[in-house]
């Protein structure tokens, strides 16, 4: 190289996936894009509304009072969360004045624009709303690459925290919200997850914990034995409240028999995924996982969300399955969050 000549350095981006193109296959069975859901009414001014199988079936419970309406969780997609809006205005004709989130998964919050632009009040526990802030730029990556514009634009981390419990008031209706799992309790499907009881209407929404008749996300950290210890916590916490109606974050609204439809769920998943991996030891090429797959759905006809089937499947085939299969070696002594007694 001469006195003369200079150096110059040359960039180049690269697009790749999830925006160079969609993430996954879109099969039959996921449904439709134009399908639109349901909505169910549980009496005493509360009715869930259930998105459609493609974004994953998730329920929006909302109580409408003479004050005005709560809604616990806000939806995937603005469409849906427009469509609850919408449902409320035709059934109440009453404002909403504030949108709960249980947890920080991007089918429970990507909702909170359309209800923050329409003016009502975001409320989190403070973990959720930290993790909201850290997880959902990626969170709306992935979730670009499997439903492009049909995506929200942005996310609304909530503003209005709590740590433990936080009572919403309407009138006289009380809407009680507290953390059923923290960073310092054994978690399920998210190590943030705040249920909502409704005491006059005894209606307890809790979240990701139960997803009956429903396929399972079960490979983001989550362990079978921990979401075991869980199980008996909200059986404690069940028996304590006495609800007529618990509501799951996905799947029909049910009574306590829920919980052991979501118990043998998981054991006979938990026990496929050691059969196909020899106890977490070998990674899950594609031949084993089409047939893990084929044999959950075999065990388990009709349940729906194929769709969070398969996202799960090929996390536990790119990250392994020992996270699924192995719990936390403290979990039996954590407690629950908080007691009522």
């Amino acid at each position: 190289m001469t006195t003369t000549e200079t150096r110059s350095t040359h960039g180049e981006f690269f697009a790749v996936p999830p925006l160079a193109g969609p993430l996954m296959e879109w099969k039959p069975e996921y449904g439709s894009i134009d399908d639109e859901g349901e909505t169910i009414d549980l009496g005493g001014g509360v009715h869930v509304y259930r998105s459609p199988d493609f974004t994953f079936a998730v329920n929006s419970m909302y109580v409408a009072t003479s004050d005005g309406v709560v809604v616990m969780d806000s939806q995937l997609l603005p469409r849906h969360a427009q469509r609850v809006l919408d449902d409320i205005a035709e059934r109440t004709g009453q404002p909403v004045r504030y949108v709960t989130n249980s947890h920080h998964h991007p089918d429970h919050i990507f909702g909170n624009a359309v209800f923050a632009d329409a003016g009502a009040e975001l409320v989190s526990s403070y973990l959720t709303a930290r993790l909201i802030d850290r997880t959902a730029a990626s969170d709306q990556l992935f979730m670009l690459g499997v439903f492009g514009e049909h995506m929200a634009e942005t996310y609304v981390v909530p503003r209005t925290t709590f740590v433990r419990s936080r009572e919403l008031w309407l009138g006289p209706t009380a809407v009680q919200l507290f953390e059923f799992s923290d960073s310092t309790t054994v978690a399920g499907e998210s190590v943030d997850m705040t249920f909502a009881w409704l005491p006059q209407a005894r209606v307890l929404h809790v979240g990701d914990v139960l997803e009956p008749g429903s396929h399972t996300f079960f490979a983001e950290g989550a362990s079978v034995s921990d979401w075991m210890i869980q199980f008996d916590h909200l059986r404690a916490l069940v028996d304590e409240l006495r609800p007529r109606v618990i509501v799951p974050g996905h799947g029909l609204p049910g009574d306590a028999g829920i919980i052991d439809t979501q118990e043998r769920y998981l054991q006979a998943v938990a026990r496929m995924v050691e059969d196909h991996t020899r106890n977490g030891e070998v990674p899950l090429d594609d031949e084993a996982r089409a047939r893990l797959r084929q044999d959950i759905v075999d065990a388990f006809p009709g349940y729906g969300n194929p769709m969070l089937l398969d996202i799960s499947l090929d996390m536990v085939q790119m990250v392994g399955p020992v996270a699924f299969l192995t719990g936390r070696p403290d979990a039996a002594s954590a407690p629950r969050l908080p007691s009522f007694r």
